[in-house]
């Protein structure tokens, strides 16, 4: 047992105490060393280690900080699933460590972002072309329609078919002039 008095101040000591009898409270170090072939086989992927790395900063952080973090750690995972996994080393061994790995990741996933929004975007304005080509051609109306024109033979006849026919009851109060229940007419003080 170790006994130390140490001096606060001129009027105040202190004493220490220490009561260990092994040496079980000390952390055993690995040698330093391990040859590669135990370092391969002992320690994790690079890609898993990152992402433990990244998950054990991840949990110290909190609010906004913490939000971005988590966020990387999500746009490894689908890294991880887009590209190859020597793409995803390079870019974990570039980066240098985890505070950079995180804004890393973060300019990747934008970089990917824009660039799908620009393929979806090409996609639509090819595809707009085409339907310009097709309406210049005559395979569709290039202007639009006014509202209140009345309707053409095609389009009554096409709302004539949509109808569902009358029942017995319906023809029958049509006959003698009343209306079904379900209709109600326009009053007359009324217009279009």
């Amino acid at each position: 047992m170790m006994i130390r008095s140490v001096p606060l101040a001129p009027s105040m000591t202190t004493t220490i105490c220490c009561s260990s009898r092994n040496n079980a409270y000390i952390p055993k170090l690995e040698p330093f060393s391990r040859s590669k072939f135990e370092r391969i086989v002992k320690d994790p992927p690079l890609i898993q280690k990152s992402e433990n790395d990244l998950a054990d900063y991840c949990s110290t952080l909190e609010g906004d900080p913490s939000y971005s973090c988590w966020r990387a750690y999500f746009e490894l995972k689908d890294l991880e699933k887009e590209q190859p996994k020597e793409v995803v080393e390079r870019v974990i061994l570039e980066s240098g460590g985890v505070k950079s790995l995180v804004r890393c990741l973060h300019g990747i996933s934008e970089i990917h972002k824009s660039k799908k929004q620009l393929e979806h975007q090409n996609e639509s304005n090819l595809g707009n072309t085409n339907s310009d080509i097709t309406a210049a051609a005559g395979g569709g109306r290039t202007c639009p329609v006014p509202d209140g024109l009345p309707k053409s033979r095609a389009e009554m006849e096409e709302e004539e078919k949509g109808k569902m026919p009358d029942s017995p009851f319906t023809r029958l109060l049509r006959s003698k002039g009343r209306f079904p229940a379900w209709y109600s007419p326009a009053p007359d003080h009324e217009t279009d």
